[in-house]
């Protein structure tokens, strides 16, 4: 029996790399679609850098207080416990390493920065002198719309709820009236698990991770409760959407968020926006080409000329402005397993080198 128990020891010492704890490894795909024209462009001049906006594969893997992301060449890896951010170039084999302080420093200066540039005097040869001065106003609300429908998402009971969130724009000129600028609308249609693994996973990992970074991130919560205090409408509209929120339970298996922009004086639509797209991606084809060049350059005739044929029918113009969907964004959770995870599948590679971060880079 000493002998076991003393060849267990020596095995853990020696080879950590081995030993493996439970964890849940999920695997999931991402999707991009812009509308139209500007999608077709999109998706070439993604493919031209060696790109994909379609049907990316993730994988998202938990054990303890660890979290690690991979998707194409990159990886993310998160240590709780270490506090501290690792990222994976697996084709270029470096990697980079910030902790949660060194994090913390990089957004407060970035912040500091976008701080000074705002208060840059403008710049008067740039500036337009017919422009008209006054300032912007944005009323921001959140809905969330339980429904009945209940499906199978990758094994797992899943409901369906809708989130909606809408950014509602008034200008207001120095002089004359205000007038509606318009409503951007983030419509999120969610298949939540109440059941799904990851969920316990995920709340022991979440834990872990606030308990090590709350004090790093002190300095933003600060940040953000001053902003908080010289706006009082961005503070009402946090507040109703964390009510708001509080009514969804669970963890979404499947998500498609539709990005939508609705003219002044009109109602959002959920249905037309659902249906918008539906019908666009059916119809979204790949033009043809003979190469990449080719291809961009056919896709930019093809949207011009819809341009030059819709400002030229009279009818058109006529026709009420309606709501337009510019994008959607889904994911879509394909397995989760529940399994034995290497303490080597949060470790770098052999041989990969290490350099500083890019937000470091300025420090």
């Amino acid at each position: 029996m000493r002998g076991l128990l003393r060849t267990s020891l020596v095995a853990s010492v020696l080879v950590p790399s081995m030993l493996s704890a439970q964890g849940v490894v999920v695997q999931s795909t991402t999707d991009t679609h812009l509308m139209g024209g500007l999608g077709t462009i999109a998706n070439i001049a993604a493919r031209m850098g060696g790109g994909n906006m379609r049907d990316n594969h993730l994988t998202t893997t938990i054990s303890g207080h660890k979290l690690k992301t991979e998707s194409g060449n990159t990886a993310t890896i998160v240590d709780a416990d270490a506090g501290t951010f690792t990222t994976i170039d697996n084709k270029q084999k470096t990697y980079t390493t910030m902790t949660f302080a060194d994090m913390a420093a990089a957004m407060q200066q970035a912040r500091q920065n976008m701080a000074n540039q705002m208060n840059k005097p403008p710049d008067a040869h740039a500036a337009n002198p017919n422009a008209q001065k006054g300032s912007m106003d944005m009323k921001y609300s959140v809905k969330v719309d339980p429904t009945t429908e209940r499906q199978q998402v990758a094994g797992y009971d899943a409901e369906r709820v809708f989130l909606t969130i809408s950014v509602e724009g008034t200008a207001k000129p120095d002089s004359g009236n205000a007038q509606q600028v318009g409503t951007m609308v983030l419509l999120i249609d969610q298949w939540l698990s109440k059941d799904a693994p990851q969920i316990a996973a995920m709340k022991d990992f979440q834990k872990a991770y606030m308990g090590k970074a709350g004090d790093a991130f002190r300095a933003q919560a600060s940040g953000l409760q001053a902003v908080f205090a010289s706006d009082p409408r961005i503070k009402d509209g946090f507040d109703a959407a964390a009510k708001e929120l509080a009514k969804m339970q669970g963890i979404a298996l499947s998500s498609t968020t539709y990005v939508t922009l609705v003219p002044a004086n009109m109602t959002f639509d959920r249905n037309l926006a659902l249906a918008d797209a539906s019908g666009a991606a059916k119809k979204d084809a790949a033009p043809k080409s003979g190469g990449r060049f080719g291809g961009l350059m056919g896709a930019i005739k093809s949207v011009a000329g819809q341009a030059s044929e819709k400002q030229g029918d009279k009818s058109a113009s006529t026709e009420p402005p309606k709501q337009a969907t510019l994008m959607t964004l889904t994911d879509q959770v394909t397995s989760i397993a529940q399994e034995a995870v290497p303490a080597s599948a949060f470790a770098v590679p052999a041989g990969y080198r290490e350099i500083k971060s890019p937000m470091l880079r300025g420090q």
